[in-house]
């Protein structure tokens, strides 16, 4: 999974070099939080913001909400996680 400059969440708790961005499920549409180094995937966007050293639901790309192994999960942008009201998740470092 490629790294891009899309807002993130927090710092990754388990690989300690990746960043968690917001990303959805192509199968579900379901919005979960990335690594974009390590790849897991965190369903709880507000859980892991809270507490970034919380177990992690699923490893890409197997949606930890539908079960669907679909590759390609889209990051989304700022208006996406404002559409989503998910901007309060966003790192100040972020934006």
């Amino acid at each position: 999974m490629s790294t891009d400059e899309t807002p993130y969440i927090c710092e990754c708790d388990f690989c300690e070099q990746g960043l968690l961005r917001f990303r959805s499920c192509p199968e579900c549409e379901a919005i979960c939080a990335v690594c974009d180094e390590c790849e897991l995937i965190w369903e709880d966007v507000a859980e892991v913001s809270d507490d970034p050293s919380v177990k992690a639901a699923s490893a890409y790309p197997r949606c930890p909400v539908c079960g669907a192994k679909e590759k390609g999960w889209p990051a989304l942008d700022f208006e996406e996680i404002q559409d989503a009201e998910l901007e309060d998740y966003i790192s100040e470092d972020s934006v």
